[in-house]
This record gives C-alpha cells, structure tokens and sequence, in this order.
C-alpha cells in the first residue's frame, strides 16, 4: 500500500571529535570528525558497506528514477531524491512548498511532464509509486547545491591554499549537502570552505587514493 509521509529537517548535532589538519590519521574508512574550523570531515568510502546494502531494485528503483526525473524539472523547487533501503522508501527532498503539491498529486494519480528531447513537445509518464513516499524538507535544492558546487571550483580557480588538490565536488542525496573529495587535509582550505559557505552545506572527505583534478 503506498503512503505518503512528511519529515521536517532540523539542525543535526554531529557528535565528532575536533581535529586539526595536521593531526593524523585522517578520519578512518566510513568514519567523520569535525575540524577546529567546524567542517566535518569524512573518511573512504566504505565500499563494504554499499556492498552489504539492501538491494535496490524494483518498485523502489522505479520509484526513485521517475523522482529524480521530476526534480530534475523543477530544480528550484527539489533537493536530489534518495531511497532508503532500510525502510525500503523514496525520499523526496523539497525546498519549497509549491513541490509539495506536486509530490502529493503524482502520489495519488500520478503524471505527466514535458520531456526535455528535442524536436517535441514530448511528455514523460510518470506512474503512481508502488512504494511509501516520505516528503523531506531540505535547506538546498538542486540548484542551490549546483551553485555551492560552482563556488569550490571558484575556489580553485582563485588559488585559495589546497584547492588544487580538490578531486572531485558531489552532492550527497542524503544529507542536503556537496563532499569534496581531496587527497589531503588543508587547514587554509577548511577554514576558506567555512568562511565561504559555512559549515554544514559542505563535507570534505580526505582519501590519499584520491587524485587532484588538474592531474586527471
């Protein structure tokens, strides 16, 4: 039976310890500190534990795909979806009122949206879900995010201290927020990032596996 469910986003306490850049180890693999300038820091990924993840197939991954399709279209309006396996839910993240409506309509009758393609007008189908929908208030929508993502390479560009050994910059679906990925720790860059963007809509992972960008 399918289900609609609301959650409303606060401020999460993040329970980690306060380290320096040059205090080592780095976070261990799927582990998070915060640095002294209040930028969490995470550890490699954990590919253990993606691999001992709930499956994602089915009505869950149909589900998920048509979510994203809808909050591709209204950037403005949606923070990325994600599934939660455990649950075995699609969370749709809004940031603004307006995509309430639209997620409460496609949940009861499902819809149809233009299609991107060219040479149209085209529609997308967009079915009902087959799965418990849970609505997400988010601070940052997709283009929030994209316009955080654009300032790190800003960043770069600008040559503040450590950002030409930023890998790669992501948005992490889950916890309304971009990870930066870099190879080392940098205490000019985490206090620029927390100066710039504040201190909870970036994480930093710090993987010595990883490669700068301008190397790549």
């Amino acid at each position: 039976m399918r289900a609609l469910r609301y959650a409303i986003t606060g401020l999460v306490v993040l329970a980690t310890v306060s380290v320096r850049a040059d205090a080592w180890p780095w976070p261990a693999v799927g582990g998070q500190a915060r640095h002294s300038s209040g930028v969490v820091l995470l550890g490699p990924i954990d590919y253990d534990a993606i691999r001992n993840a709930q499956s994602f197939e089915g009505p869950l991954r149909r589900a998920w795909s048509d979510s994203f399709t809808l909050a591709q279209l209204e950037p403005d309006l949606f923070g990325y979806p994600w599934a939660d396996r455990t649950a075995g839910e699609l969370v749709v993240s809004v940031a603004e009122a307006r995509g309430v409506e639209i997620v409460e309509l496609w949940v009861r009758s499902g819809l149809q949206v233009p299609s991107p393609k060219p040479g149209g007008p085209f529609t997308i189908d967009l079915p009902r879900p087959e799965v418990t929908v849970r609505i997400h208030f988010v601070q940052h929508s997709i283009r929030g995010l994209q316009w955080v993502m654009d300032g790190v390479t800003d960043m770069a560009r600008a040559g503040v201290p450590g950002a030409d050994r930023i890998y790669s910059a992501g948005p992490d679906y889950e916890h309304d927020r971009v990870i930066i990925v870099t190879d080392r720790l940098n205490d000019q860059l985490l206090e620029a990032i927390a100066a710039r963007f504040g201190i909870y809509v970036i994480a930093v992972r710090v993987d010595p596996g990883a490669t700068p960008m301008h190397q790549l």
